[in-house]
Order: C-alpha cells, then structure tokens, then sequence
C-alpha cells in the first residue's frame, strides 16, 4: 500500500523528532527556515525543503510545529492549501478554536509531547476538534503510536500537560544528574553512575506503570527499619524535595497558563488585524 504523506512544518526538536520517529511508516516531508538544519533528516530519506506551501501540496496530512506567535500567520498563509486536510498543531497554547477560525475547511488536532520522541518514548496528549472523522483518527492514532504513548484527553488539560509532561525531562534529568553527583561523591565512576540513575528511573517507571500500586506503596516496600533506603528518604524529606518538585509543576503550570492565555490574546489580535 502507498504510504500516507505527512508533512512536518518547523523542524526543529520536536518537529524533527516526530518527522524522524513516523518517517518508517509515512513518507515525509520536513520543512524549516535553515535547510543545513535539516541534514540529519535528509540522510535518513526524509524529503526537506524550506518551502511550506510546497510541502502542504504533497501531503495528506499536516503537522505544524512552530512558536505560538508563529501558528496565525503560518496557517493564514496557507489556508487555501490546506483546506480539507487533517492538520495536527504541536504549538503550545493556541486552541482548536482559534486554529479552526483560521483554516475552517481545515480538520483540527492540538497535541502536546515532549522529548523522548526523539528514541519513540515520548508521551503525547491531543484533543480532536468537532469535524476529524473515524478514517483521521485511524491516521492519527498511527502516527501517535510511532512516537511512544499516546493519550486523550480534554483539551482544557493541555495547558498543564505542557507544564507536568512536556518539560518534566527536564525534571527527571535534574533528579537523574543530582544522583550521579551523589555517586561520584562517595566513590563511584561516572558512567556506571549515569547508567545505574537512568537505568534504576526506567525500571521504576516501568514498576509503576504496570503494578497498578500508588508511588508511597511502592516506596514503602524499598524502605526496611534501620536499612540504606531510610536515610536517604530522610535526608530528601529534610531538603523538603517533595515540597520542591510540587512548586516546580505548580510554578511551571501556571507559567504555561498565563503564557497560553498571552499568546491566544495576540493569535487575536493577529486574526483581528487580517479581517
């Protein structure tokens, strides 16, 4: 069967990660201002160009991975083009229904993911809007599984999931590096470290996801009277980490919100100074 074209507009990290993680099972074709930036995906096959509305031409499918300020002006331009088509959104904060006032012939996914697309790990969050149908969401399904899990969920999530899933990389990074510096302290080498904190992360998450048990209980069970595990426990409690890291997402989250709200103010005001 002829594969479903998909075409990738703005491949930058993400975008270039999701054009790499689909490109088996979807003929591609990426797009960025800087066609050097985009070597690494040619040599993997990957059609690229800097020309957007070349790109939306040959495709069944289209992608949109550019900056918030970025999406109105983009989809303005080329809304001719896309008319008829499925166009997923990986922009933070612009909502379907502003997406779907600028490309009304247009059927609208918003999606949020994060990194580990990059190794097809990633974890990715959609909303469908009112008009995909059964046949787009078969397609979309497909693409979504080729970068990692994927779920659905209410649209008025997606702001925080931005916060909580999308940068939590970065959180579990700055977990994982504050571990290796422990080790390295007390003696260890720094890439039996390194693997011993990214490994023990993997097999926790993997623990967790498939035991059906809450994070405490699984904890508990580390934990004996008087072992190695209680100590450490104490000392994170003592350093408040807990405490922390719920700062960290309620900070981030609402980081997120206001930056969505600011950014659909000036999607606004952009679809305003078009009219």
């Amino acid at each position: 069967m002829e594969k479903e074209k998909v075409a990738v507009l703005g491949a930058g990290v993400i975008g270039g990660a999701i054009a790499s993680a689909i490109s088996d099972d979807f003929e591609v074709i990426a797009t960025r201002r800087r066609l050097e930036r985009l070597s690494a995906l040619a040599e993997r096959g990957i059609k690229v160009t800097t020309k957007n509305e070349e790109a939306v031409s040959q495709a069944d499918v289209v992608i949109v991975s550019v900056k918030p300020y970025q999406v109105v002006p983009l989809l303005k331009s080329l809304s001719e083009n896309l008319a008829d088509k499925l166009v997923i959104s990986f922009a933070a904060s612009i909502n379907i229904d502003l997406i779907q006032r600028v490309i009304p012939r247009s059927r609208v996914v918003r999606a949020m993911t994060n990194i580990a697309v990059q190794v097809r790990e990633g974890y990715t969050v959609y909303s469908y809007g009112k008009n995909v149908s059964d046949e787009d969401k078969s397609v979309i399904s497909k693409i979504f599984a080729d970068m990692g899990e994927y779920e659905e969920v209410d649209e008025r999530y997606l702001d925080v999931l931005t916060a909580m899933a999308g940068s939590s990389p970065a959180y579990l990074y700055t977990v994982v590096e504050a571990m290796i510096y422990g080790a390295l302290h007390v003696g260890l080498p720094r890439d039996l470290a390194l693997r011993a904190a990214a490994w023990s992360v993997i097999g926790a998450s993997h623990l967790l996801l498939s035991s059906g048990k809450h994070p405490a209980e699984l904890k508990d069970m580390v934990v004996t009277p008087g072992g190695v595990t209680i100590d450490a426990i104490y000392a994170l409690e003592d350093g408040k980490v807990r405490t922390a890291f719920m700062k960290a997402i309620r900070d981030a989250s609402l980081k997120a919100q206001q930056l969505a709200r600011e950014a659909c103010d000036e999607a606004e005001r952009q679809l305003k100074s078009d009219n």
